[in-house]
């Protein structure tokens, strides 16, 4: 006997490592009986309860309801599907009002998040955000290296070299800086509900900018607007200069192949011609 247990939420079989395993015991034939507290406890997502319950039933296996005291017979498919369906408007709906409610609390409130990837700023003991000197001064050099031109690597090689270091210790990597650079909050600019969960999907997926709360003069600017503005228009500059190099070489690459291949063609039907010519000389010889 085994048990599997789990807290994720059962809309989709992603990240459900106990019922995955559940699965795959199934396919090695380790159980015979599979005892559960109720349907929306093992799935809720109308799909899958279906192929697990066929699966289940094509290996001879069964299936027992704790709450409901009964197996699951393939005749209960049309009742246990309804209850597959209601499961999952269910989670969906709550899905939605929990989406619904996280955003009304950054409409109103607009409180920015620091992590330890807030690089510049700290929390002070009565809550407020303070810029840290030291570090905002890293930030604003790598504002205006950015504003010049410079990429992102040859800015973190431009600080490695002067002897600048991470909160951990370790030089900033050159995603590092242009996450940094495209952040509005070091020009006071805080956005908040960037990301929501969709249910569809089972996935966060980024906010579109008409969901977006955008709260300005938030917290106080490591650099101005004017510095953020040009600094990130040459990132834009450069990341478009990258692009277009990248399509004109791969626009090269494939005319290489082209070329090859019509070399190689040629080749062939030249070796074609010769062995054909070869071998008529050699018969009229005979």
């Amino acid at each position: 006997m085994d048990a599997y247990v789990e807290s994720r939420s059962g809309t989709s079989r992603k990240g459900r490592w106990e019922y995955n395993r559940l699965y795959e015991d199934l396919e090695q034939n380790r159980f015979d009986v599979v005892v559960i507290k109720s349907q929306d406890r093992l799935m809720r997502n109308t799909r899958d309860w279906y192929l697990f319950a066929d699966r289940l039933n094509c290996a001879g296996k069964r299936l027992y309801f704790y709450l409901e005291n009964t197996f699951y017979s393939p005749e209960d498919a049309l009742l246990t599907g309804i209850k597959a369906i209601l499961a999952e408007e269910y989670s969906r709906e709550l899905s939605k009002k929990m989406n619904l409610a996280h955003q009304k609390r950054q409409q109103n409130n607009g409180k920015p998040v620091l992590t330890s990837k807030s690089y510049g700023y700290r929390r002070t003991a009565d809550g407020a955000i303070e810029i840290i000197p030291e570090e905002a001064a890293v930030k604003r050099r790598m504002y205006e290296l950015c504003a010049d031109g410079l990429g992102g690597r040859k800015i973190a090689a431009v600080l490695a070299a002067e002897g600048v270091r991470s909160r951990a210790g370790k030089p900033f990597s050159g995603t590092d800086i242009i996450r940094m650079v495209r952040n509005p909050m070091n020009k006071g600019t805080v956005v908040m509900n960037k990301k929501h969960y969709d249910f569809n999907t089972g996935k966060t997926l980024p906010t579109p900018p008409g969901g977006q709360y955008v709260y300005a003069g938030k917290i106080p600017a490591i650099v101005s607007e004017e510095l953020w503005i040009a600094a990130n228009r040459a990132a834009d500059e450069r990341l478009c200069r990258k692009r277009w190099a990248n399509l004109f070489r791969l626009d090269w690459v494939i005319l290489s192949i082209l070329i090859l291949c019509l070399v190689a063609a040629g080749l062939y039907g030249i070796l074609g011609w010769l062995e054909k010519n070869y071998t008529k000389r050699r018969n009229s010889g005979k």
